[in-house]
């Protein structure tokens, strides 16, 4: 992360010169690139910035590895739960077709019984013993 900061807040003009052979375009790829791999291992895949264990490379058995690459790596890691918390992992496990519909359902049915509740109008029973009956009268919310 230093190394990538160091680079992209120096002079432009003394790195330029430096790498006379890679244009504006492709210097300022190297900053952006460098805050997305840290991006990329630290936020996403949750490594700790101090983490020794990487080997950063430019082919994988010939093949020129590109962000698209990248991409799909992380894509297909994100269902690894390695570096997760086990009730996440529990929950991003527990793949079921019907749950969210079930959810779904669920707080649509909740929603409509309180609103009705809340809509239903409020009544008092009273027996009026003179004339000898119930009496049912609104009461005020």
């Amino acid at each position: 992360m230093v190394a990538g900061e160091k680079f992209c807040h120096g002079d432009w003009s003394k790195i330029k010169n430096k790498y006379s052979s890679f244009d504006d375009g492709q210097l300022l790829l190297f900053c952006f690139s460098s805050a997305y791999i840290i991006a990329l291992l630290h936020d996403t895949l949750k490594m700790p910035l101090d983490h020794k264990r990487i080997d950063v490379v430019n082919q994988i058995h010939g093949v020129p590895v590109d962000w698209a690459l990248g991409a799909f790596i992380v894509q297909t890691t994100m269902n690894r739960t390695e570096y997760s918390d086990s009730s996440v992992s529990y929950l991003n496990s527990y793949d079921s077709p019907g749950l969210v519909p079930l959810l779904f359902i669920i707080v649509v049915v909740f929603t409509a019984l309180s609103i009705l509740r809340w809509r239903k109008p409020r009544l008092k029973t009273i027996y009026d013993m003179e004339k000898g009956r119930y009496i049912i009268t609104r009461v005020s919310q």
